[in-house]
């Protein structure tokens, strides 16, 4: 006997938010450094997209290697006054194409914070941050 599919419960499903931990819409000027699919090395300024407490989203005009590793440094001038400006290394963990540029997330690597943001919890009490 076949089991029957709760189509709208499926769909609900599909639609809540999976990820680990909640993300914050903040666009903050980042300059990315490393290397491209073609191993040549990169410098560009450009702006985050969202950022969360372990990885962030951006745009790039040329593609990363899914794996490989950046260097992320924020931008802003309050941070270079008091020497928070150094970068902080993440690792590619997708780039897709988006109408000639790439939507690009990334992990950090490291423990501390790039980003001096308290985050907010997690609504889903399933979901650990």
């Amino acid at each position: 006997m076949r089991a029957q599919v709760n189509w709208e419960e499926l769909g609900i499903q599909a639609n809540q938010d999976r990820r680990r931990e909640p993300r914050l819409s903040l666009s903050v000027p980042i300059e990315v450094t490393g290397f491209d699919t073609d191993a040549h090395f990169f410098r560009e300024l450009t702006t985050t997209i969202d950022i969360s407490e372990s990885g962030c989203c951006f745009v790039l005009q040329r593609e990363v290697p899914r794996g490989g590793i950046v260097a992320i440094k924020v931008m802003l001038k309050e941070y270079a006054k008091d020497n928070f400006a150094r970068p902080f290394l993440y690792q590619i963990a997708r780039a897709v194409e988006d109408q000639n540029r790439w939507l690009v997330g990334a992990a950090k690597l490291q423990a501390e914070s790039i980003w001096f943001v308290a985050f907010p919890k997690s609504a889903n009490p399933k979901q650990t941050a």
